[in-house]
């Protein structure tokens, strides 16, 4: 791993676990970076009209959208972020920042593998990430595809199956197959947990945990970054360890410590970024992950255990 990513684990503290239905969240502390960067989220910039999701063209692309950013801010858009509307929802391979007053092209990956028709000109974001376990299948194929092509490229076969395993497993029926239906079925358990795992103050991260064992870890370069994701992260998470129901195995403090030392010996490499920066791909026994590094700041670390996913041997 860099050493600057290295470093930044090193100064971690891991504070005691909230815990709500099986979810564990073990909030991060740091000390501050001396330099501090600006940028939107995607739910912000929508919000105010400063960008604007859509196909690449009428015709549209499967693998591909593209996002205007019209503000005079950088746009942070979050690996996992799911896109509602157009063709067919979406999700982003991949953590990118798009740089003040530009159109990027992004990878994306289908959610919805039964519909391609306008629903709507413009992508809107449904207030999720999409669930850890298909994130982390996702890292794993982008990190394959970069290794071979240098391309942020995930299986969509793959993506397919996922979403098509997640829906049967929670009982979900939707007509083109989306992942949406999941999040919409649980909307009243989401938001129980949402209420009950507030995002831990003066935090810069999370790692969560469910079923007894660490399922990965979300970090970002300032505190008000995790407060504007957390909702979405919380959904991510706490979806499939509602699909896990082992609410009585805990993982400890200590647990996470030992794993986050593990961390700092995972080897890296780096690619340039779809968007500003660089994007560095971590890889070790325990872990896999990902570090988006702007103007060397790490921008968001996404670091993903190595273990069974939920429903799996």
């Amino acid at each position: 791993m860099s050493e600057s990513i290295k470093e930044l684990l090193q100064g971690i503290a891991v504070l005691e676990p909230s815990a709500a239905h099986g979810l564990q969240v073990f909030g991060l502390r740091r000390e501050p970076s001396p330099v501090t960067l600006e940028y939107l989220t995607l739910d912000e910039a929508l919000e105010k009209k400063l960008a604007e999701v859509t196909e690449v063209s009428e015709g549209g692309s499967v693998p591909v959208l593209k996002v205007v950013n019209r503000a005079n801010e950088m746009l942070f858009l979050l690996a996992g972020e799911q896109l509602i509307g157009a063709k067919q929802n979406r999700v982003l391979n991949a953590s990118i920042m798009v740089a003040a007053n530009t159109e990027l092209p992004v990878p994306v990956s289908c959610v919805e593998q039964g519909r391609w028709s306008y629903r709507t000109k413009q992508f809107g974001t449904s207030g999720t990430a999409t669930h850890h376990s298909l994130r982390k299948m996702m890292h794993r194929e982008t990190a394959t595809s970069l290794e071979k092509s240098g391309a942020f490229d995930a299986n969509q076969g793959a993506v397919w199956s996922e979403v098509s395993r997640k829906l049967a497993r929670h009982g979900s029926r939707s007509a083109s197959a989306a992942l949406e239906q999941v999040y919409l079925d649980h909307q009243k358990d989401l938001a129980s947990l949402l209420k009950q795992l507030p995002v831990p103050e003066g935090c810069v991260g999370a790692v969560f945990a469910f079923g007894g064992r660490i399922a990965g870890l979300e970090m970002f370069d300032q505190p008000k970054t995790l407060a504007r994701l957390w909702s979405k992260l919380i959904r991510s998470y706490a979806i499939d360890a509602l699909e896990a129901n082992q609410p009585d195995k805990k993982v400890t403090r200590k647990d996470v410590e030992k794993w986050l030392n593990a961390a700092q010996q995972l080897k890296a490499k780096t690619y340039k970024s779809p968007g500003l920066g660089d994007d560095i791909r971590v890889e070790g026994k325990e872990m896999t992950g990902a570090t988006l590094v702007v103007e060397k700041q790490p921008v968001h670390v996404e670091l993903f255990a190595d273990a069974p996913m939920p429903g799996k041997a």
